[in-house]
């Protein structure tokens, strides 16, 4: 075993990652890696229905990234019902398939309701937007258009974490364009609620390409510099996310 393989709690090789990956990669390509990886702790058997995952500070230090970037991982195969959370709050357990208990709920409802977060969206990123469209440079919109393929692309292939990611990094990327610190930071501060408010639409029926077509629109308004229409698609964005994550119409934004 060479000092780049990762290893279970049985002490048993399971995936590769390369050395200062996380120095060099967006924190989302990193993340994604690391649900790989677990992934496949849990498709080969070395993961059982049942068994409990290694401590967060064993894992991160077997897959050689940071702590938060574990428990972005963890909180993505959690919201995609591979993991549960043990009673109390410590610590994870690998998911038994055919429990129906263990599809993934609203886990920060102790703290906020999903209504209050896309209400909370729905303000802040369509005013985000709105800024981004009258204060954008070409190669932003460039990595704009990026994140939107990667978006289109995980769609496509029903990569639901993958789905989930681009989605959070393509609203975070608006929030940086708009040129406004305090978004900025309010984005990433909330970054944990915000993105799991992103993949609950990913466990109910539908079409995934909508989003992707509602993303695109979007990116048309802010590369044209039409404040008022990237404003406009953005909480129109935000409203049929929120039908699609389970809110009922009365609660919509």
């Amino acid at each position: 075993m060479t000092k780049h393989d990762v290893q279970d709690a049985r002490g048993k090789a399971v995936f590769p990652l390369p050395e200062q990956r996380e120095r060099r990669e967006p924190g989302g390509a990193v993340a994604q890696a690391t649900v790989a990886a677990l992934q496949a702790m849990i498709r080969d058997g070395q993961l059982r229905p049942g068994d409990v995952l290694p401590p967060q500070r064993t894992l991160a230090r077997d897959l050689k990234v940071s702590r938060a970037t574990l428990r972005e991982a963890l909180s993505i195969l959690a919201t995609i019902g591979e993991i549960v959370a043990r009673e109390g709050g410590r610590g994870f357990v690998c998911a038994d398939p055919s429990d129906v208990g263990a599809r993934p709920s609203w886990r920060f409802a102790a703290r906020y309701s999903l209504r209050e977060v896309y209400q909370f969206r729905y303000v802040v990123e369509s005013y985000a937007a709105e800024l981004a469209a009258v204060g954008h440079t070409e190669q932003e919109i460039v990595d704009l258009k990026d994140c939107a393929l990667a978006f289109r692309k995980a769609a496509r292939a029903s990569d639901l974490a993958a789905y989930a990611q681009a989605d959070f990094d393509f609203h975070n990327l608006i929030m940086r364009i708009s040129r406004n610190n305090l978004l900025v930071d309010m984005h990433q501060t909330f970054a944990s609620v915000l993105l799991e408010s992103q993949r609950l639409p990913t466990e109910r029926p539908g079409n995934l390409l909508v989003a992707v077509q509602e993303h695109d629109r979007i990116v048309e308004a802010i590369s044209m510099a039409d404040p008022d229409g990237a404003n406009y698609y953005m909480r129109k964005h935000i409203s049929m996310a929120g039908s699609r994550a389970g809110l009922p119409p009365s609660e919509l934004p």
